[in-house]
């Protein structure tokens, strides 16, 4: 039986929770998690259930490695010199594992609560990906007609929640979302995964041959350091591209499992408001937040207070020296002012 790891992508910037995050604390170093703490040690702690500590590789920016080691002692934390969206993450994870083990990929941004349901339902995709030579991705039963998931199309059932991928569908239009929900026949895309090492290689060189042999040749001598020179020199000249894009769509071996755990994509401030508490007239306040005649507000003050008066639905936010106020309907354009203000910064 290989060895089993887990693979945690904490890469990305988290624009959207602007100005909250920033580039030095992006958003899977927040305290976000229900219980206040950070989402990526709240993934760490969900893949210790399954994996030991030192057999949890971190991919993140190199710039954050040292923040994301501190945060998660113990485990093995690789930083990337430039981004290259989840494949070329995935394929050099899979060069610094080397031998043949099955490892889960698990983005660093997601909630879950239900961490029993998690880690059997985690179990039993290392299971098949262990017995036979398969793809497996989780799939979550819609809430809703969302527009901001790609969606899994069922195909044959394979016993149980396992089933046959049909299709990979990408973000739709919100009539086709209502249609699929209303259909029954479509989950969404966690972003969790579960394989073999030579399975994922093999599938990689068939649909990216020029990407896979980067990594299938990738000679750094076992350490840390050599590692870490050797992505610095091959990683630039990659092709930028999701693991979705790169081997699912085209691999005919992915399997799914439809989840018993709960799961949300934490990607805006309304997403983070629906699992938070609320005073009694549907307000969320965290840190030096204080509301006055406000309902449904999110209100954030971090190293500086945050005040509404008279507000409904807004989010206003005071941290890092900035401040935002925009309707919570509208929270997920956060991140045109965040590039606005980065792009001003570099004028």
């Amino acid at each position: 039986m290989p060895e089993r790891f887990v693979l945690v992508l904490a890469g990305g910037r988290g624009e959207r929770f602007w100005p909250w995050s920033s580039h030095e604390r992006p958003k899977q170093l927040l305290p976000l998690a229900r219980d206040g703490r950070s989402l990526l040690a709240a993934t760490v702690e969900r893949a210790l259930r399954v994996v030991p500590r030192d057999h949890v590789l971190i991919m993140t920016a190199a710039d954050l490695v040292d923040a994301v080691a501190h945060e998660c002692p113990g485990t093995v934390v690789l930083g990337e010199p430039v981004a290259r969206n989840t494949a070329p993450a995935i394929a050099a994870a899979s060069a610094w594992f080397r031998d043949e083990l099955a490892f889960a990929v698990m983005p660093a941004d997601h909630a879950i609560d239900d961490v029993a349901a998690f880690t059997a339902d985690l179990e039993r995709a290392f299971r098949a990906a262990e017995t036979e030579p398969v793809l497996v991705t989780f799939g979550i039963r819609p809430r809703g007609a969302e527009t901001n998931f790609g969606y899994i199309r069922l195909g044959a059932s394979l016993g149980g929640p396992l089933h046959r991928v049909a299709a990979f569908k990408e973000k739709p239009a919100r009539s086709r979302a209502e249609a699929w929900v209303a259909a029954g026949d479509h989950l969404w895309n966690s972003g969790v995964f579960v394989w073999r090492r030579s399975v994922f290689m093999d599938a990689l060189a068939a649909a990216k041959p020029e990407l896979a042999r980067v990594f299938r040749t990738f000679s750094f001598g076992g350490s840390r350091e050599g590692f870490q020179q050797r992505l610095a020199e091959m990683l630039p000249g990659c092709e930028a591209i999701s693991v979705d894009y790169a081997v699912l769509e085209h691999a005919a071996n992915t399997v799914v499992i439809e989840a018993s755990f709960d799961w949300d994509d934490l990607g805006s401030w309304s997403a983070w408001a629906r699992r938070q508490a609320r005073d009694a007239r549907g307000n969320v306040l965290f840190g030096d937040a204080v509301a006055v005649d406000c309902d449904g507000c999110v209100v954030v003050g971090e190293g500086g207070t945050a005040a509404a008066v008279g507000l409904r639905d807004t989010v206003v936010v005071n941290a890092n020296g900035a401040a935002l106020a925009c309707p919570l309907e509208r929270s997920e354009q956060v991140r045109q002012v965040s590039e606005a203000v980065r792009a001003r910064s570099h004028a």
